[in-house]
């Protein structure tokens, strides 16, 4: 390279790094701005400005000198490479947002991958022929349009879902903002701001480490940013790894001495007596507390709740353990925190409410759907094997007056003998949502449906307390839920994301005779629920109990000082609750954060005058986790059960562990520092693998290394070589996972084995997620064509779906797309729709895609995406309602004659321009309000505007194009899944006497 191309390239990158620096700025602003009141004191931005933000530029260095590569490419207008990246990318993120039961089909998910695949393949490939690289005003601005487009979905869209999504969209500000250097790349101001950037990143690495130890202890700033801001979030990633934060204290202080009466509560008197009563116990799917009347709603959704907790005991603020069902519920039934004894392989035997009441001479029932089991499902098989431990099941999607019916038959032929244990889920309210029109609500389309599917859920919960009482009187109720849902109040949506109030926090309420009405203002948990259940039976607690008895909280005889006790977690937080206080951790970070729900309900505002606080709720956290598996997996070291949950930060707590006298301890531990990942592992290992007398701990320790990329020679090479040519399976998946993972394809036939062998619907075996993703990410890094077709069969999985698609669409498969089109014909998710549509894209759908994209731009809750689709598509013609700006700049105004078919009233989509401007709109020579999401416009048309229409549209930032379409109603449900006996069998009846 001649030394006049290498100092235009350096200074390439450090003009990239200067717009990168200016964007910082931006950022830190805007953070400051919008969310000033999460922000302990103007102190933390401080060190966000000036501490953090050079972590991030440092960062920066090697992308920035990515980007002058690939600006290479497309100055040289290398359309193919740069498409098929680009191909790469999207297949990449499509994969990675196909996640959940929405693309459970496993032909649908890999047409979404492929489809987006194709899409960014096409588009960067029409992008870099057609680019006007001469004009590079232009260039810069619509570069900087995308930029800032890309940065505000990437803040705001679905934030804490869809981490692949996420990721492409920060490429995408990263590249666009990268691009509008070359408009200064023209001027004279070229030369200094290059060396301000070179000049800036050069200060940023050397300032870096400190600014990284710096904020190390900010945690309430790094918890903020994470959460809101797209490049400072990424850098307090990058500053965790350069200086990893304290963990959390020991619980070694006076004040924690008594944390087993703490965890567990005081085993003192008998508080209830449910000796010999029947027990009911009503939950309900994805129902916050403070969307019912009872808890201070304003709307009237649950009378029949109401009435039962007007009579009984009321706790304002109980909490699940994890925002999913599966785990939620499992947790209730044991009495324990599922979620990290199941990660630990420890968790499936746990006895359940069911087998202690049948033990002491209970009729068990339980009605529930299989969702119960959904989410993680290969970690349940036990457990939905047995039952839960009832005696007598229906387990089955069921309407309403289905379910009914059935527990009413039940109920029928029930012997009075025993005392009943009846349990009945309800999965109403989980999405999606659907209006019900005997409970009509209106104001906001999604939460009008959320309502109305809990208005329908508590009519059923009322007429299942009436036909209990009428069969069975003297029954105890006890009605809560398995988590709740978020509706934007964090950013979010669903459940399963955060412990922040919204997803965590259920109604629980417990009434029966002899039980006085109260409100019980402590945070307590559903896992509290078994342990209450046994005392008031006086039924000896088992030592794997977590939970604590409510009793005295129930009759009124807490003491005096009780703050209560609550714990949740999701894979990247907990939350602990004591009396008003909530402490949210960022797990991955290392961050924790207090709100006084007393004064700031939202969690919006942090505490920061009560340090002393948060120390003694950080230590009482890590009691919480060192307790998990305490009895379970009690041959394991802590750190050990630590790494096997998958925290991180255990690794310098198993490193020593690679010295242990035992054996079992040492292999345990290297198979444990090849999951983890950690380099601050590495020179144990490599005294591991050099000195370690025990084959199976050098040869685990020779595959970390190699995991960490330290086998590119030598005996490392030659150890990990030999294992990919024996006859250890599993040591040979690892292997060639390290192998794969460095772009090595040789052992792709070990990782297919693994994949036919774990991952199949016909596998016996079933695999956990976390080595699906991994072994995917590996097919995807060398492209292995061996694994296109078990992949395929695989798509059927829905956990693991999202993640199939994506590495499909990076080997190169496409062969989905009528698979894909049918999904997306009947797809009810809303947030899944627009993915599909720009998949179906890629893959080269284009006529078929027009009747399913009117339907959806024509729903309750519209798919705003579907005008920019179907102009891509090339679907808008005006004799079909569609209007697409010519070529060149778009118009400011628009006059169209559209003519729409069907009947009805209509809907209007705009896409316009990024400006701020509002959009005016004339139909038929009447103004027409719109309401903006985003860069598209949507404009009502309450009445029939006949089948042609004259439409007039004006904004500043021009017309993209428009599409009219009529209403549409929303995509039924599906039927619910028949419950097939066998032949002959009463439909209603378990077996020959009912079960019963």
């Amino acid at each position: 390279m001649r030394s006049t191309d290498f100092t235009r390239r350096v200074l390439d990158v450090g003009g990239i790094l200067a717009t990168w620096a200016g964007l910082l700025v931006v950022e830190n602003f805007v953070i400051a701005l919008a969310y000033d009141k999460q922000f302990a004191g103007t102190w933390e931005m401080s060190h966000a400005r000036w501490q953090l933000s050079p972590v991030g530029l440092a960062a920066a260095l090697p992308l920035a000198i990515l980007f002058v590569g690939l600006g290479q490419l497309v100055r040289a207008r290398r359309a193919a490479i740069l498409a098929g990246l680009a191909a790469l990318a999207g297949a990449l993120v499509a994969f990675g947002v196909s996640t959940g039961r929405h693309m459970a089909n496993p032909i649908v998910r890999g047409g979404f991958v492929l489809v987006l695949a194709a899409m960014a393949g096409a588009i960067t490939l029409a992008v870099v022929r057609r680019l006007p690289l001469e004009k590079t005003g232009r260039v810069a601005f619509l570069a900087g349009l995308v930029g800032l487009g890309a940065w505000l979905a990437d803040a705001l869209v679905l934030p804490r879902l869809y981490p692949a999504f996420h990721l492409g969209l920060f490429a995408i500000t990263l590249g666009a903002w990268a691009t509008t250097w070359v408009y200064t790349r023209s001027t004279l101001a070229k030369l200094p701001l290059a060396v301000t950037g070179l000049v800036l990143v050069l200060a940023a690495l050397v300032w870096a480490p400190r600014g990284a130890r710096t904020v190390s202890t900010d945690d309430n700033l790094r918890r903020v940013l994470v959460e809101h801001a797209p490049l400072l979030g990424r850098a307090v990633v990058v500053a965790g790894r350069l200086a990893p934060p304290p963990p959390l204290d020991d619980v070694d202080l006076p004040e924690l001495a008594n944390t087993s009466a703490i965890l567990q509560g005081s085993h003192g008197t008998r508080a209830l007596d449910w000796t010999g009563k029947d027990i009911v116990l009503l939950t309900v799917d994805a129902l916050r507390a403070d969307h019912l009347s009872s808890y201070g709603y304003g709307r009237p959704t649950s009378p029949n709740i109401d009435r039962l907790a007007a009579r009984g005991v009321r706790f304002d603020r109980a909490y699940c353990p994890t925002p999913h069902t599966s785990y939620s519920i499992s947790s209730m039934m044991t009495g324990t925190y599922m979620r990290p004894l199941l990660a630990m392989g420890a968790g499936e035997k746990a006895e359940t409410w069911a087998d202690h009441l049948r033990r002491y001479g209970y009729r068990t029932a339980a009605f529930y759907p299989p969702a119960v089991f959904f989410i993680d499902a290969h970690r349940f098989t036990e457990l939905r094997d047995r039952s839960l431990g009832f005696e007598y099941k229906k387990e089955e999607f069921a309407r309403p007056e289905l379910r009914r019916a059935q527990i009413e038959r039940y109920l029928a032929n029930a012997k009075a003998d025993k005392p009943l244990f009846l349990w009945v889920h309800l999965f109403e309210p989980h999405e999606p949502y659907e209006a019900h029109a005997e409970h009509p609500f209106s104001g906001n389309e999604t939460v009008d449906a959320y309502d109305s599917e809990i208005a329908t859920a508590d009519a059923l919960v009322g007429d299942i307390v009436s036909l209990v009482e009428a069969r069975r009187p003297g029954a105890t109720f006890v009605f809560t839920a398995d988590h709740g849902e978020e509706f934007g109040d964090h950013g979010g949506r669903y459940h399963g994301t955060s412990v922040y109030e919204e997803q965590v926090r259920v109604p629980l309420i417990i009434a029966g005779k002899g039980i006085e009405p109260r409100v019980v203002e402590a945070p307590v948990q559903t896992i509290d629920l078994l342990p209450t259940t046994l005392a008031a039976l006086d039924i000896p607690m088992p030592a794997r109990v977590r939970g604590r008895d409510l009793g005295p909280l129930v009759v009124g005889k807490a003491a005096s000082d009780e703050q209560g006790l609550a714990f949740a977690e999701t894979d990247d937080y907990t939350l602990l609750a004591r009396k008003s206080d909530r402490l949210v951790c960022a797990r991955k970070i290392g961050a924790c954060t207090l709100f006084d729900i007393a004064t700031d309900p939202t969690e919006q505002r942090p505490v920061v005058d009560r340090p002393a606080r948060v120390q003694e709720l950080k230590r009482l956290t890590a009691a919480i986790e060192r307790e998990n598996g305490k009895h379970e997996a009690s041959a394991l070291p802590e750190a050990l059960r630590r790494g096997l949950q998958g925290d991180r930060e255990a690794a310098e707590d198993v490193a020593p562990l690679l010295d242990d006298a035992r054996v079992d301890i040492r292999r345990a531990a290297a198979r444990c520092a090849f999951g983890l990942k950690a380099p601050e592992m590495s020179a144990q290992l490599q005294r591991a693998f050099a000195k370690d007398e025990d084959g199976e701990v050098r040869t685990w320790s020779a595959l970390a290394l190699a995991r960490l990329g330290e086998a590119a020679g030598g005996p490392v090479k030659e150890r990990v070589d030999g294992v990919l040519a024996g006859h250890d399976a599993r040591m040979r998946t690892a292997a060639a996972l390290a192998l794969a993972e460095k772009g090595d394809a040789r052992g792709e036939d070990a990782l297919v084995a693994r994949w036919d062998a774990a991952f199949l619907p016909t596998s016996r075996e079933r695999g956990e997620l976390d080595e699906a993703r991994e072994l995917l990410a590996a097919f995807s890094n060398v492209r292995a064509r061996s694994a296109v077709l078990p992949l395929v069969r695989s798509l059927e999985d829905v956990r693991l779906r999202p993640y199939v698609v994506e590495t499909l669409a990076a080997i190169g498969d496409l062969r989905a797309k009528e698979a894909l089109l049918s999904t997306f014909t009947t797809e009810r998710y809303v947030n899944v729709r627009p993915k599909e549509a720009l998949a179906l894209l890629k893959v080269g759908a284009r006529e078929e895609l027009r009747a399913p994209l009117a339907r959806f731009a024509g729903v309750p809750e519209v798919m705003h995406a579907a005008v920019a689709v179907a102009r891509d598509a090339g679907l808008l013609e005006r004799s079909k309602g569609g209007w697409t700006a010519p070529a060149g700049a778009p118009p400011k105004t628009v006059d169209a004659s559209l003519t729409v078919s069907g009947e009805g009233p209509a809907r209007l989509l705009v896409l316009v321009g990024e400006g701020p401007g509002t959009l005016s709109v004339k139909v038929g020579g009447e103004n027409v309000d719109g309401q903006p999401q985003g860069n598209v416009w949507v404009a009502e048309l309450t009445r029939d505007p006949g089948s042609r229409v004259e439409v007039h549209l004006e904004h500043p930032d021009g017309i993209q194009a428009a599409w009219l379409v009529r209403r549409a109603p929303e995509i039924p449900p599906p039927p619910p899944r028949a419950w097939l006996p066998d032949a002959g069998a009463d439909p209603l009846d378990d077996g020959p006497d009912g079960g019963l």
